[in-house]
């Protein structure tokens, strides 16, 4: 069944209309995005193995420190910014832009520090730096791409608000719970290792120091993953949360679904030159579906006349027209209502579903050129005696 309408009914649309998308607009919206080298999956992956050189190059240099000398804590905060570099550059570039200067200026004061640092140590102090400028300033054109985009919707939208539909799916109301929770015992258990460890090594002795380095290392594990899935679990969080604090603006875009893999943000529905703009990982709990719950009627009658005015379609092989509420950006999240071909109470209806899109910062989208598919091929699919054209 093409059960996904193509393009909205009037009955859709919010109180004081909504304006569509253009592609003018849209590919302006786009071309805000910071350049390649700055993009966020890409920069992670490729800074997963440069963290990891630099520091065994840094380390290489480090005398080893005998038992009786107690425990090394310098450059230890360090260390575990720096190895959480990539998950920090992946959701949270606020906090890189804090976390990379804090690096650099370590690594610095090591290479002019008093202890001579030479060999394959400098050279890892040299990269380390060089990782941090990196993202340092990628985490800056992020932010400032964000309020970019922002002004660049916020003027396609104009001056058209609307309060945010009623019946919210459940992964929206839940965001960022499981992340939170995670992240927060991960971080808390990593803090208490590091506290046992800085009293026990505080209240030692001279002549019998304490060692801490298993307390170290349990702490490092704990706190590279921790403190920065529970900034990304917060900030999901607030993400949601901005959708409840007033009216929101709308527009009307297209939305294409991929076989596998990310749903696509793009202009229109009717436009085939549309770019795809966003991505978002459409699962099952963020969407409030009709055929479980019910929803909003849109328009009823006679199975025929309704797919004939507001033909289904194949929504892996063209967009289908949405109303979006929101502040589409990396990292934002936005409510899609589109409309439905639904049985309800035994009668043939057009109603609304609504999904919840947390958006990503993703590029790659393969997704193939389309045509609009005519009506009568959607009514012939959609009949159980029908044969579709080849």
């Amino acid at each position: 069944m093409n059960d996904m309408v193509k393009n909205l009914p009037d009955a859709a649309l919010p109180q004081g209309g909504a304006r569509p998308w253009t592609v003018d607009a849209a590919r302006r919206w786009r071309d805000a995005r910071v350049p390649l080298v700055f993009a966020p999956t890409v920069v992670c992956w490729l800074l997963v193995p440069l963290v990891f050189y630099g520091f065994s190059l840094v380390g290489s240099d480090d005398p080893e420190t005998a038992a009786s000398s107690g425990t090394d804590w310098v450059g230890y905060h360090s260390a575990i910014l720096f190895l959480a570099l990539p998950a920090w550059y992946r959701y949270l570039p606020a906090a890189t832009a804090v976390s990379a200067p804090v690096i650099a200026l370590d690594m610095a004061v090591r290479l002019y520090g008093p202890p001579p640092v030479t060999g394959a140590g400098r050279a890892g102090c040299w990269l380390v730096i060089a990782v941090c400028a990196w993202t340092f300033t990628g985490a800056v054109l992020r932010l400032r791409s964000r309020r970019r985009q922002r002004a660049l919707f916020l003027e396609a939208a104009g001056d058209a608000r609307s309060p945010i539909p009623e019946h919210l799916p459940d992964g929206h109301r839940h965001r960022g719970r499981w992340p939170i929770l995670f992240g927060g015992l991960l971080t808390f258990t990593g803090v208490a290792s590091l506290a046992w460890a800085l009293v026990a090594d505080l209240g030692a002795s001279a002549a019998a120091p304490y060692d801490a380095v298993n307390q170290q290392m349990l702490s490092l594990l704990l706190l590279i993953p921790g403190p920065p899935l529970l900034g990304r679990g917060l900030t999901a969080r607030r993400a949601a949360r901005r959708l409840h604090d007033g009216p929101q603006p709308v527009l009307r875009v297209g939305v294409r679904r991929r076989a596998s893999g990310y749903t696509w943000l793009v202009a229109d529905a009717r436009t085939t030159t549309a770019p795809p703009l966003i991505g978002f990982r459409n699962r099952f709990e963020d969407t409030h579906r009709v055929r479980f719950r019910g929803g909003r009627i849109l328009l009823g009658g006679p199975e025929s006349r309704l797919r004939a005015e507001h033909h289904g379609i194949d929504d892996t092989r063209e967009p289908y027209e949405a109303i979006l509420y929101g502040v589409p950006c990396e990292g934002a999240e936005v409510l899609l209502e589109y409309g439905v071909h639904a049985e309800l109470s035994g009668s043939s209806t057009i109603a609304s579903e609504l999904t919840a899109a947390a958006l990503l910062p993703v590029r790659l989208h393969r997704l193939k050129p389309w045509k609009p598919a005519a009506a009568a091929a959607t009514d012939r699919a959609d009949s159980p005696h029908g044969t579709q054209d080849p």
